[in-house]
């Protein structure tokens, strides 16, 4: 019998194999070796990993068992596999990343009012040297933003460097651990894929913290703010979804007893997405003040503006929110000048062809500071003030202009087009720039704001629609999450437990159907497809889409990591291939009847809200739906004239009005 081939050259692998003998041994090393196989191509990381394992030599042992601990589920059956043959060929089998030392000390910067924090450990491990682990901790869904080791550090050399910095306060073991799991939190709940040397820091999370006043934590690694601080902070807090945060700046109640008892995170339970948050006037004395102050969040595709007072006190000589009273909200109505969706803001799309010269010229742009990193980047925002906040949650004030590195693609967001080309000539106007233009756009400031915040993988193929945040003709959006699965076998359980039916697609791939029907609505739709590697969840409007994604997400953050959000042009309609249809005759006529119920029982911006079923019974809405069908005429007219094929004929959309006329 013959051997198989390798899929890759031997001479490639030896390479490879080399550099994993020098760094095996440190943790410092290991870290980069990790590194290296994040740069593998996903397609192609399975069977590199599965061809270095034919390489019958110790180091390997040790390299596998870090994967094994690294990626856990993920690359689990594969090193096993790869550890048996190991075993079999006679290998010494010892795990040699085992913990040693003893706990030392931990410091931590005195931030974490603001979201985020740098935390180092250190553990004795003997001869006056010390293990350093540092880390970079965020409280939104970066969570444990980035990691590193320093392998032997002498003691007196430590010491003298944190004599050195300011603001820094010293932990015990059980309060780092509880800051560490409390960023954990936040990967595990936006289901992102925390730091690299997780088979380092994994003894933080598996510890259970004993027992610690949390208030008293976050008022010793959290500065001292003004009231108009504290409350454009809350605002913060909200934004990010930090609970700790928000419960902590909220306990002034506990000071006082006149004080109504409120949620703090209330807001963020009201599904409400803040747009604006800003503190105004501030009345108070020594020990209470009053801050005025408005809100401006978007609600179901409505905009509202909502005053409040934040009544604040005094403890222990820092200020803390007592109680939150709603003084006024208006419905921002969309011919308002103030609509967010009335905004409009300029944008230039490039190609990036060089990351590292890129973030050369990043570090060199004045008062640029990080945002957040999203699936495949990073948003950055170049401002007219620091982030001290004196300024709240803001969607244009004080903001000169954004920054995306989004994969191979570089967005600059800017209100003003004069900055706009500011940045086109330091960006891409010198001989040998990073960057090659790709087009100038202006674009609603919610289609933007949508990007900005990560959910889209790409601007031209998602956010360049028409204004009325991604119209189509007949006002249906099929919103779709993609995943990468760790482990298919849970992802494929979990899905068969919420299935109405399923079919079978070529190679491998199966396409799920959800359908949780409640007359006389269409009730719910879900599409899961679940292909190697991959999975993506479908419903239709943000709605049902978050409803969905709530209830197949919960508990497999294990299971999953998301990618991120995009619109399916064809809809649920794309998976409609020659075989498929062949195999299944009559799948064509279910999907239209599924989609045309869908359909007529939702509502729709294009019709102001209202659903088809709704609107057919008044003489305004009547003359909106008519408008509808003019479009799909017309675009109708235009498929035929180049030649595509529409999956929904417009007499399919009236007979659909006419049989559930009442």
């Amino acid at each position: 019998m013959k051997k198989k081939k390798s899929a890759f050259p031997r001479s490639l692998l030896k390479n490879l194999i080399e550099e994993i003998r020098k760094l095996v041994d440190s943790n410092e090393g290991r870290i980069f070796m990790l590194e290296m196989i994040e740069d593998v191509p996903y397609a192609m990381r399975i069977q590199v990993i599965e061809s270095l394992s034919s390489f019958y030599e110790e180091e390997m042992v040790s390299f596998f068992y870090l994967l094994k601990s690294e990626y856990g589920k993920e690359l689990e059956k594969t090193c096993d596999r790869a550890l048996e043959k190991f075993r079999l060929a006679g290998l010494d089998m010892t795990n040699h990343l085992e913990i040693k030392g003893s706990f030392y000390k931990a410091y931590a910067s005195c931030t974490r009012h603001g979201g985020r924090m740098t935390l180092d450990v250190a553990w004795d491990t003997g001869h006056n040297k010390l293990q350093v682990e540092c880390f970079y901790l965020t409280f939104n869904p970066d969570g444990i933003h980035s990691f590193f080791v320093i392998d032997d550090m002498s003691k007196k050399q430590y010491e003298q460097d944190r004599r050195a910095l300011s603001d820094i306060v010293q932990l015990s073991l059980d309060e780092a651990c509880t800051l560490i799991n409390e960023a954990y939190a936040f990967n595990v709940r936006n289901m992102t894929r925390p730091a690299l040397g997780r088979f380092l820091y994994e003894k933080y999370l598996a510890q259970v913290p004993s027992a610690i006043d949390i208030n008293a934590l976050m008022s010793k690694v959290s500065q001292r703010l003004t009231p108009r601080q504290v409350v454009n902070s809350y605002f913060h807090a909200v934004k990010s979804r930090d609970y700790v945060l928000l419960r902590y700046i909220c306990s002034g109640r506990e000071y006082n007893l006149d004080f109504a008892a409120f949620d703090p995170a209330a807001f963020i339970k009201s599904g409400s997405i803040i747009l604006e948050g800003q503190a105004q006037e501030v009345k108070g004395s020594r020990q209470t003040a009053r801050v005025g102050a408005y809100s401006l969040t978007l609600e179901e595709g409505k905009v509202y503006k909502t005053e409040y007072y934040f009544y604040l006190l005094t403890a222990q000589g820092t200020w803390f929110i007592g109680d939150i009273e709603q003084v006024g909200c208006e419905l921002i109505t969309e011919d308002s000048g103030y609509h967010p969706l009335n905004i409009t803001v300029y944008c230039r799309v490039y190609e990036v062809l060089s990351l590292d010269a890129l973030f050369e010229l990043l570090d060199g742009v004045d008062n640029i500071r990080e945002i957040q990193e999203l699936p495949y980047g990073m948003h950055m925002r170049v401002s007219a003030y620091e982030d001290d906040f004196n300024h709240g949650v803001a969607l244009l004030a004080g903001v000169i202009a954004d920054l995306v590195v989004n994969g191979d693609e570089f967005v600059v967001i800017a209100r003003d087009i004069d900055t706009l080309n500011e940045y086109h000539e330091l960006f891409a106007g010198e001989y040998n720039a990073p960057l090659i233009s790709r087009g100038e756009y202006q674009v609603g400031l919610m289609t933007a704001y949508g990007y900005l915040n990560g959910s889209y993988n790409s601007f031209e193929d998602i956010l360049l629609q028409e204004e009325g945040e991604f119209c189509t003709q007949d006002g249906m959006r099929l919103l779709t999450a993609r995943y990468f699965v760790k482990d298919h076998h849970l992802v494929r359980k979990q899905i068969e437990e919420l299935k109405s039916f399923a079919i079978e697609l070529e190679d491998g791939f199966m396409a799920y159907y959800r359908m949780d029907s409640e007359p006389p609505s269409a009730g719910m739709f879900v599409e899961y497809l679940l292909g190697p590697g991959w999975l993506s969840i479908s419903a239709f409007g943000e709605h049902d889409h978050k409803i969905a994604r709530q209830q197949f997400e919960e508990k497999m953050y294990d299971c999953l990591e998301y990618e991120g959000l995009e619109l399916r042009e064809e809809g649920i309609f794309d998976i409609l291939t020659a075989n498929v249809k062949k195999q299944y005759p009559d799948l064509e006529n279910k999907l239209k009847d599924i989609y045309l119920d869908k359909w007529y029982y939702s509502h729709l911006a294009s019709l102001r809200g209202m659903s088809p079923s709704e609107a057919c019974q008044t003489e305004e809405g009547s003359q909106l739906l008519w408008a509808m069908f003019k479009k799909i005429k017309q675009n109708e007219n235009k498929q035929f004239t180049y030649g595509r094929r529409h999956r929904i004929a417009l007499n399919e959309y009236i007979r659909k009005v006419e049989q559930k006329k009442p």
